[in-house]
């Protein structure tokens, strides 16, 4: 081999060499921060449920139904408890009216039972989230129902449901 390609082929094999040990170009990185809010929605459509007219009870007519209706919004699983207090309970001064309620849910669960005032819903029921869905119907039924009408017992009986609604825990 002559010295000229002898000289060639050490100068390929050190500039292959050099190249192989080269330090690696430095990366060019680009940095983003990524951020996101995560609400906690649990609310009623309106402020109140509409009232609920019951009519008249008379020694004809001694018990009468009616409901209301709200939409719940929630993006998670609550919990709704009631008023059992004697505000739920439909009184004129010193006289009652056998009062109960009953809960609906427009979302595969089956209505309560019926349930008087002082023990509606004392064991929350749960509203489960259902994933894409997060409105609910919930339908607030009541009964009103005299056993007798005594003498003085006349004139407008009113009561006050309140429904309250949680994170379950």
């Amino acid at each position: 081999m002559s010295f000229i390609k002898y000289l060639l082929l050490v100068l390929i094999l050190c500039g292959m060499t050099a190249f192989s040990l080269a330090a690696p170009p430095v990366p060019a990185n680009a940095a983003c921060r990524i951020t996101c809010r995560v609400t906690e929605v649990v609310e009623w459509s309106e402020a109140s449920f509409q009232d609920i007219d019951l009519g008249e009870l008379n020694p004809r007519n001694k018990q009468a139904k009616g409901q209301s209706a709200l939409v719940l919004y929630t993006n998670g699983d609550v919990i709704i408890t009631a008023d059992n207090s004697q505000n739920a309970q439909l009184t004129n001064g010193q006289y009652q009216i056998q009062t109960q309620y009953q809960l609906q849910l427009d979302n595969g669960v089956l209505p309560t039972q019926w349930f008087s005032y002082d023990s509606f819903l004392k064991d929350a029921i749960e509203i489960k989230h259902v994933e894409n869905d997060g409105a609910v119907i919930v339908i607030l039924a009541v009964k009103a129902e005299v056993k007798d009408v005594q003498p003085g017992s006349g004139g407008e009986y009113a009561a006050t449901q309140t429904l309250t609604v949680c994170w379950k825990s």
